[in-house]
């Protein structure tokens, strides 16, 4: 959706130029995270290094691979889908959003959408997940990111349809924004076993959701405008990427110097994730962001 906002009224994307921008803007607190995440499994758990999977992690192919989606920083597992987003995009964008009408784009969209969730759900329900190979089978299918290409493209119509005809009708839809939160909530609380919504079922939820608060201007946007919250969304990708080495070693010091309990480990986890993932914004995030940007890459 994003995206498709972000680029949705230019002519033709430069696959080099964008390709960069998102490089820049995705790969160097992906790295840093990994970095850390090695640093704490090797000097604090003592676990040996597997080369395989560092190498797999670095070049975001992780969730390419049965069984190594989780390793090494696990929330990194979405970073190796959103590079496969990222390499598609300039060429839909060119060849199809471009060229082809919105209502020639909805059905076929929609479809794949379907299809995904059909084949989801059929895979990992299925009888053969009766065994001890499944498991591994379930979690590929969990990660593959092939699997969550539909979600992407159901976004990227979301956008589509936004940009020609909404993007003008700005209003207050606080009560429909709330409603929408509580059926969420109810979706996830009342969820049948047989239902999985890792593969985009949501979006039938979250597609209404985020058209509506891009669209709000009662008091849910104005809250969320306040400097705190656009500063929490600047540096919230530092906080998905290094929730997890930061948040350990952050428990790790603690036990040692003997605080202890999980409320007050907690706090203070999330406490020194807030101030590592804004200072690795300021000094790491942006810099090296501009940096990249500025390099001068031939058949640019």
């Amino acid at each position: 959706f994003v995206m498709m906002i972000a680029y949705g009224s230019k002519p033709k994307i430069h696959p080099i130029s964008y390709l960069q921008n998102r490089f820049a803007r995705i790969y160097p607190i992906y790295l840093l995270a990994i970095i850390l995440s090695v640093f704490y499994q090797y000097y604090v758990e003592k676990k040996p290094l597997v080369l395989t999977d560092i190498l797999l992690n670095s070049l975001a192919l992780q969730s390419w691979i049965p069984s190594k989606a989780m390793s090494v920083n696990f929330p990194g597992w979405s970073l190796s889908v959103e590079f496969l987003f990222y390499a598609v995009f300039p060429l839909i964008f060119n060849y199809l959003y471009i060229k082809f009408s919105l209502k020639k784009l909805v059905i076929p969209i929609l479809l794949f959408w379907i299809f995904s969730q059909i084949l989801f759900m059929w895979a990992i329900n299925s009888d053969w997940q009766i065994s001890e190979v499944p498991r591994e089978t379930e979690n590929f299918l969990f990660y593959f990111p092939l699997m969550h290409l539909n979600q992407f493209l159901l976004g990227n119509l979301a956008g589509l349809f936004f940009i020609i005809h909404l993007k003008n009708k700005a209003n207050n839809y606080d009560w429909a924004i709330i409603l929408l939160s509580v059926i969420l909530v109810c979706a996830l609380y009342f969820k049948l076993n047989e239902i999985n919504y890792h593969n985009g079922l949501l979006a039938v939820f979250f597609v209404p959701f985020i058209i509506l608060f891009s669209l709000n201007n009662g008091y849910i946007t104005r809250l969320f405008s306040k400097k705190i919250f656009i500063y929490l969304g600047e540096i919230s990708y530092g906080i998905y990427i290094l929730q997890i080495p930061v948040f350990m070693m952050t428990k790790y010091i603690l036990l040692k110097i003997g605080i202890s309990g999980d409320l007050v480990i907690f706090i203070i986890g999330i406490m020194t994730l807030l101030i590592f993932s804004a200072i690795s914004y300021q000094y790491i995030e942006i810099p090296l962001r501009e940096k990249i940007k500025k390099l001068r890459i031939p058949f640019k």
